[in-house]
């Protein structure tokens, strides 16, 4: 009597498994990216001289035209289903954001961009309970020693003419709705590609900017011709961040994911210095270190539960194979 042959061979199971981890370093290298971007973004909102809601709002309206086209062209037509998933996704980010550029530009960037990192302690538990991510005590232990490096960064800048009570609880408001659209993100996409989380998110997000725009300017005035730049800068450098980020909520956890986050004030602090001579006294230089290392740690560590996680439900599939055959 023959035996069929398995269909789940060992070579195609390994080539399963190189296509998986292939997709992963790409998840990790697309989130860095992101958050590259997102420094970057960081300093352009700095150096323009459009208030915190103008920018934000036409920033939001030239981004939902350009991927709105975009989408009708490249994947098809906006679809209301899909619309009413993106929008709670799309209408926090326009809440954070508007927060956001109003805080960077009433207190320092270092402030700002640190207070943002500590979005990871918010998320650990929803990640854990909501996806079943292993969050080890040796990630959170690390992850609380970065306050450590937090604190020293924003105290270690609240001497200067340019930091202000008001800009720091803007940014604690703007982390809180961060954290809010990473996790509202990453149940979004389960049921939507990225590019199309993307665009829809956009379009949700408009009215709300445009209220806040319109309440704190009296009206809705474009923004001058030397200005437009900024505008753009925005829309093709964190803007690309986003889209990378939606892309990569299928591929990464939302604990390593909010880990990366801890970069940007590092490469937000260090383009501040360069471009726009806001001191760097010692204090935040060991802060610096002191995050740049929990972030090291913690992404080893992050990796290294996810790679377990992966190898207990292989183990589980394989034992229940085994149990059917």
């Amino acid at each position: 009597m023959s035996i069929a042959p398995d269909r789940t061979s060992p070579c195609r199971s390994m080539t399963g498994t190189i296509s998986a981890v292939s997709t992963a370093r790409l998840g990790k290298l697309a989130v860095a990216t992101a958050v590259v971007f997102w420094s970057l973004g960081n300093l352009v909102v700095r150096g323009t001289d459009l208030t915190g809601p103008q920018i934000a709002f036409w920033r939001y309206l030239t981004a939902a035209a350009l991927y709105g086209i975009g989408h009708s062209i490249l994947v098809g037509p906006l679809r209301w289903n899909d619309f009413k998933i993106a929008a709670p996704t799309g209408i926090v980010l326009a809440i954070e954001i508007a927060a956001f550029f109003v805080s960077i530009k009433s207190t320092t960037v270092a402030n700002v961009t640190v207070i943002g990192a500590m979005s990871p302690l918010l998320l650990f538990g929803f990640a854990s309970r909501r996806f079943g991510e292993i969050v080890s005590l040796r990630v959170v232990g690390a992850t609380v020693l970065a306050l450590a490096g937090v604190a020293a960064v924003v105290f270690g800048s609240s001497d200067g003419a340019t930091w202000s009570v008001r800009g720091d609880l803007l940014a604690v408001v703007a982390l809180l709705f961060f954290a809010a659209y990473f996790a509202l993100g990453k149940v979004a996409r389960e049921s939507l590609a990225g590019i199309t989380l993307q665009t829809h998110s956009l379009i949700a997000g408009v009215p709300v900017l445009a209220l806040v725009f319109l309440v704190d300017s009296g009206g809705m005035p474009p923004p001058p011709a030397n200005q437009w730049i900024y505008v753009l800068g925005l829309v093709f450098l964190p803007g690309t961040g986003h889209l990378l980020i939606s892309w990569a909520h299928a591929h990464v956890s939302l604990t390593l994911l909010s880990l990366f986050t801890l970069g940007v004030p590092v490469l937000s602090v260090l383009g501040a210095a360069m471009l726009f001579d806001e001191s760097v006294v010692a204090m935040q230089v060991v802060g610096i270190v002191v995050v740049l290392a929990v972030l090291s740690f913690a992404i080893r560590e992050s990796a290294r539960m996810e790679s377990l996680a992966a190898e207990l439900s292989q183990n589980a599939k394989e034992t229940d194979r085994t149990a059917g055959s």
